[in-house]
């Protein structure tokens, strides 16, 4: 099914601007940070799924927990790509729900593809996206929760840039 994106990207270019302005930055400033963040925040979120943890009886996170660090991953990936946005995606959203070892394997997955980002190359992106928003799925999340989630975050990060204005 095909899901619009630009209120995601419309939220997520306010956030961006008020980050440039708080903390006086410009696009140069953050790229390459952000970029590194997308993976960084993907391990997060892997970690706070326990998928690939075997040796361990520790449980996943709260669906509260997972979902931020799902947040935090698209946070940084409309960043990388603000000026030329992916405004419609197609996604399988009949996936459901999968057990840890399929999991994993789409961590592996996004990880590798992750080294394949340039940061102007909008198919791979695209692709990465895709992947991303489908392991979501995966994980047992709507569209919805995924999106409810991600405007949390944001709001969040808007109140912690207000923290920051003399």
């Amino acid at each position: 099914m095909k899901y619009n994106l630009l209120k995601m990207f419309e939220i997520q270019t306010e956030l961006n601007k008020k980050i440039k302005l708080t903390q006086n930055l410009t696009s140069d400033d953050t790229r390459i940070k952000s970029h590194l963040c997308i993976l960084i925040e993907l391990m997060e979120l892997c970690n706070e799924t326990r998928c690939f943890n075997y040796w361990s009886k520790k449980v996943r996170g709260t669906d509260d927990a997972v979902l931020e660090e799902f947040a935090d991953v698209l946070c940084f990936l409309f960043t990388d790509i603000i000026d030329e946005p992916i405004l419609e995606i197609e996604l399988d959203d009949s996936i459901k729900a999968e057990d840890n070892l399929k999991l994993t394997r789409r961590f592996l997955e996004l990880s590798f593809l992750f080294t394949k980002l340039n940061i102007y190359d909008y198919s791979t992106y695209y692709q990465f996206l895709k992947q991303f928003f489908e392991l979501g799925f995966a994980l047992g999340y709507t569209i919805d929760q995924i999106f409810n989630a991600y405007v949390k975050k944001v709001d969040k990060n808007h109140k912690v840039q207000e923290s920051f204005k003399i």
